[in-house]
């Protein structure tokens, strides 16, 4: 995969307008400026110097186009991972179209750039460590665009994990103990219902603090 670096936009200027045969058609000649195309697009395309067709024009733009879309999708990737529905929608607010933007994250995935499996391990590893209840994890991750299929693989990453152990610590970094008066305890239920807990990790969790109490 070559490395993409950020470029100002493509601009396309004319450069010359000639008529041929006798008049009844003209020759237009164009320079792309700032623009680019990958190695496969350009032996695909055939671009030579001259006059090009309409086709031939629109098709060095749309290559150009994905080009850009390959830059931008890149750019976005060195901040962070994403999966490929994610990846799609960063580089549709830099101003692509959503074919663009879907073909672009498509190649970036197809180069190994994007690894959903690894991405939704790492993305869960980071909710555990926040302490979230499997109800709000798998919330999260639909939010980031994790593929329906991808998404399979949860259960089996959250299989070990122990939630009315990790719902106790969370009680414990909020409140230090469980409230005596009903009306806080109920808040705190609230609260950590919230956090993706269940009713019945819940009740696990204050029946550990309370028995633990140091």
């Amino acid at each position: 995969m070559p490395e993409y670096i950020e470029k100002p936009p493509v601009a396309i200027s004319v450069v010359s307008i000639r008529a041929q045969n006798n008049g009844e058609e003209m020759a237009v000649t164009v320079v792309m400026e700032n623009g680019a195309i990958l190695t496969e697009q350009y032996c695909s395309l055939k671009p030579a110097k001259g006059p090009i067709t309409e086709a031939q024009f629109e098709a060095i733009e749309s290559a150009s186009r994905l080009c850009g879309a390959l830059r931008s999708g890149q750019s976005a990737l060195s901040y962070g991972s994403a999966s490929v529905l994610h990846l799609t929608r960063k580089i549709m607010r830099r101003g692509y179209t959503k074919e663009e933007a879907e073909a672009a994250a498509e190649r970036l995935r197809d180069a190994g750039l994007v690894n959903e499996d690894d991405d939704l391990a790492r993305e869960v590893e980071k909710c555990l460590r926040k302490l979230w209840g499997a109800r709000r994890i798998r919330s999260h991750l639909w939010s980031k665009g994790f593929a329906k299929e991808t998404l399979e693989a949860l259960p089996s990453l959250l299989a070990e994990v122990d939630f009315a152990a990790n719902c106790a610590a969370l009680i414990r970094s909020r409140c230090g103990s469980v409230p005596t008066d009903p009306q806080a305890r109920q808040k705190l239920f609230a609260a950590l219902a919230r956090y993706g807990y269940s009713p019945d990790q819940i009740r696990e969790g204050m029946k550990y603090v309370q028995k633990n109490k140091s």
